[in-house]
């Protein structure tokens, strides 16, 4: 069953904020209900077990799995590259491989990407997961032990390097989008579609805590 959160009307760019807001602006404002409902979801911000942690990682693994190729192809060629540096699907399917625990491909709920305002706007969603994988990567070596060499990739990513790369995706989505109404339209739907579609793919996996 998916939670009520999915059910939410997307916000307009004009209900959002006045003019002059940026397009960062504007995805926080329309994802911020969501932001909170997965990482409640997730539940990786206290005590947790390596069974719920590789339910997590088997989550992961099927949404990107479909995700990082859509938005491959919707994104223009010249920030395709830029995002095949920083793709971590690979990484999720080898932390499953080193925990020994299987993919489940056919739980994934991915949106249909139309183009490089969605794929962007879906892109913030994924990017912000990727700079708070570095808190859940602390909490995991913490209550598991794991390390970034076996289980624990896909959270660390890019380490130390996590930062930079969020601050060159602002710097992108502001240079696309700032100065395009429509496309942050477009970018907004993506953003909250990509939440949604998140939630669903983890609601059968981890339905179990969050009704405990």
């Amino acid at each position: 069953m998916v939670r009520e959160q999915d059910d939410k009307p997307v916000p307009s760019v004009r209900q959002l904020t006045g003019a002059g807001a940026t397009t960062l602006d504007l995805l926080r404002q329309a994802t911020a209900g969501r932001h909170a409902a997965i990482e409640s979801q997730l539940g990786l911000r206290q005590g947790f077990g390596r069974a719920h942690y590789g339910r997590v990682l088997q989550g992961f693994d099927a949404f990107l799995a479909v995700w990082e190729p859509r938005l491959l192809r919707a994104l223009p060629l010249h920030l395709q590259p830029w995002f095949t540096a920083g793709r971590r699907a690979a990484l999720a399917r080898r932390d499953l491989g080193a925990l020994g625990l299987p993919a489940l491909p056919w739980l994934a709920r991915v949106p249909p990407l139309a183009g490089p305002a969605e794929a962007l706007g879906s892109l913030y969603v994924l990017e912000g997961s990727a700079l708070g994988g570095q808190v859940i990567a602390a909490q995991v070596q913490r209550h598991l032990g794991l390390r970034p060499e076996h289980g624990l990739a896909y959270f660390h990513g890019g380490g130390a390097g996590t930062a930079a790369r969020w601050r060159a995706f602002q710097r992108l989505l502001a240079d696309a989008l700032d100065a395009d109404p429509a496309g942050q339209a477009g970018a907004v739907r993506a953003a909250v579609a990509t939440f949604d579609g998140l939630i669903a793919t983890f609601d059968s996996l981890l339905h179990e805590r969050a009704a405990a």
